[in-house]
């Protein structure tokens, strides 16, 4: 028995020095959320750069919300998501629907473009493991 729990140990060890080695706590420089897609230092690559003369929507990203929670926006007309996170740790938000993806890491700023969207209710949630289900979830309401 005693063999059995040392070879426990060693596989314990094992797994908290690789969690490590791939920068699993949070650690400055490219860590696990790099290597996952998250923590880019600028948006993803389905997010949109600035639209010229679009309008500007302010959101911010907190830990485990989005202020505002819904955003109105008209059908047939861009915008400009001006995305800051003003949590501590990183964040997105996805629209699955429209393909729209943009990170923001914490502190940052971020502009992105979303291009005219049709008329209907979407769901954009932060996409980074556990977020969504903590409650970082909104509404993009597209109205005629």
């Amino acid at each position: 028995m005693h063999g059995m729990a040392a070879i426990g140990v060693l596989l314990i060890l094992l797994a908290v020095v690789g969690i490590g080695a791939m920068g699993g706590w949070g650690m400055a420089g490219p860590g696990w959320t790099q290597h996952m897609g998250w923590g880019r230092s600028t948006p993803a690559a389905s997010a949109e750069t600035p639209i010229a003369g679009a309008k500007r929507v302010a959101v911010s990203l907190v830990d485990f919300g989005f202020g505002p929670g819904e955003i109105r926006l008209q059908a047939g007309e861009p915008v400009n998501l001006e995305l800051t996170n003003t949590g501590r740790i990183l964040h997105d938000l996805t629209i699955p629907a429209l393909g729209f993806r943009a990170v923001v890491q914490p502190g940052q700023r971020v502009a992105v473009g979303l291009p005219a969207a049709p008329r209907g209710t979407y769901e954009f949630y932060c996409s980074v493991p556990g977020h969504r289900e903590a409650g970082m979830v909104g509404r993009l309401v597209v109205s005629p």
